[in-house]
């Protein structure tokens, strides 16, 4: 294997910025793929912190090419997930088998009605009620897992520098308005609301969109990081038109990139499902700016294609390929 010739900050850095490397960063997310390289069950990886770590660690010295870390596990352990983690989880170990992959299950924990609340005492309120109401704990308890959240991503993000690698994002505190209600409404209930009451729903968006550059911009700050890791799912091509996708998403996904811009500071957009439909509206945002994150539900050709020369790609391979194809037929693919 040819020798490094730039350290993996500056080489990440380059890539973002469209200038040469010395060679494309390899920056897994590899969740549980460690505790099993390290032999250890899921239940203890998701609830032992040092054992986890460890496991980690095993992977970057089997594989030092690996040289940014783009998996925090500060959000999913055990401890912090069923507090404050995304969406009501069940853990290996718990209410799953041993060495099962854990779940966020997604209900209506928010109703219509709760949309007042968010006018009334802003998103913050709104996201700490639906945290209790997912995880049926108290308000102390939500805030106790945000404490240990966050000393949890110091130590994680302490460990990937020691290791040499550069930290992808240095925070996941961003999602696109439309998938922040999608999560907390549900999925079902969110696309009707996006029917019968769109001026509402429209002048919401707004609301949230603001909190969550607000938030994005003094986390980086805080951090010393200036990429942010941005969501987004259920705004894609694959499941709604391009009249909604024009009103509801890409309004508030076009001012928030140019705000973190104008903030120096970079959003990864890390971006499930299938955007095929959706990529040539990235070329209004500011070149070499953000980070497109794709996986292999949108056409990563199609992709190279339209965005190369404007933005830095960071593709996904196909789980089926990892699962089943030979070593000759992945490579092909990456």
């Amino acid at each position: 294997m040819a020798r490094d010739l730039m350290e993996a900050e500056e080489r990440l850095v380059a890539t973002i910025n469209l200038e040469s490397t010395d060679r494309v960063v390899c920056a897994p997310i590899i969740e549980q793929y460690a505790g099993q390289f390290a032999g250890i069950t899921n239940k203890e990886f998701m609830s032992d912190w040092v054992k986890a770590q460890a496991a980690i660690q095993q992977v970057w010295e089997a594989y030092p090419v690996w040289d940014s870390n783009a998996y925090m596990l500060h959000g999913r352990i055990g401890s912090v997930a069923q507090k404050c983690g995304p969406g009501r989880f069940k853990l290996p170990g718990k209410e799953l088998e041993d060495n099962a992959q854990y779940q966020i299950h997604e209900f209506e924990v928010m109703t219509r009605e709760d949309y007042a609340l968010l006018r009334e005492k802003g998103f913050k309120e709104y996201r700490l009620t639906f945290l209790e109401r997912a995880h049926q704990v108290s308000r102390a308890e939500v805030l106790e897992g945000m404490k240990e959240m966050g000393r949890l991503r110091k130590d994680e993000y302490e460990r990937s520098v020691d290791r040499g690698q550069s930290v992808t994002w240095g925070a996941i505190v961003g999602v696109l308005p439309f998938d922040a209600f999608s999560m907390t409404r549900s999925m079902e209930k969110f696309y009707k609301d996006m029917f019968q009451m769109p001026d509402e729903l429209e002048e919401l968006l707004w609301l949230v969109n603001d909190s969550i550059m607000e938030g994005c911009i003094s986390v980086a700050k805080a951090i010393g990081n200036d990429r942010v890791f941005i969501g987004g799912v259920r705004g894609a091509g694959q499941f709604i038109g391009k009249k909604h996708f024009e009103r509801f998403v890409w309004p508030q996904l076009k001012v928030m990139v140019e705000t973190l811009e104008k903030n120096q500071v970079i959003p990864i957009l890390h971006f499930d499902s299938d955007w095929t439909k959706n990529l040539e509206y990235f070329l209004d945002l500011p070149r070499a700016k953000f980070v497109l994150e794709l996986d292999s539900a949108t056409d990563i050709f199609k992709a190279h294609e339209i965005l190369k020369g404007h933005c830095a790609i960071k593709g996904d391979v196909s789980p089926a390929l990892f699962t089943v194809a030979s070593p000759r037929e992945l490579f092909t693919n990456i």
